[in-house]
């Protein structure tokens, strides 16, 4: 009895891991950055867009950049400094799948968000 019960439990636990964990990963958040047509005090401005291509809610992302900086200020609650080189994305809310978020920086560089960890929600339906 006892043995069955642990099969039971190891098969509801892996049913879970490959329906949950294996779905979303780094390379499901997209990140693109485009020059914009503004300049801020004669300095170019950015557009950076985080896109979620996963099925799941993709929250608590985490990127790098290293050296990032900006003129214009940027809402903290969409792009926020966690230390080391590393941004929280959203406020460490989710992004639900196929949407983006979009923060505007101006600097004369054009600076790179790598992709370092996210969580994900899956809500089966």
């Amino acid at each position: 009895m006892a043995s069955t019960f642990e099969s039971l439990v190891t098969i509801i636990f892996f049913t879970l891991l490959v329906q949950g964990h294996g779905q979303c990963q780094l390379k499901d958040l997209t990140v693109s950055t485009s020059k914009t047509p503004r300049q801020i005090q004669d300095v170019q401005e950015w557009q950076v867009m985080f896109v979620n291509n996963c099925k799941c809610n993709l929250k608590d992302i985490i990127v790098s950049c290293k050296g990032f900086q900006s003129l214009e200020d940027v809402d903290p609650n969409v792009f926020a400094p966690i230390g080391n080189d590393k941004f929280i994305v959203n406020g460490g809310l989710p992004i639900e799948p196929f949407a983006s978020v979009i923060f505007l920086y101006a600097d004369p560089q054009h600076f790179v968000f790598k992709p370092v960890s996210h969580d994900m929600v899956c809500v089966s339906t």
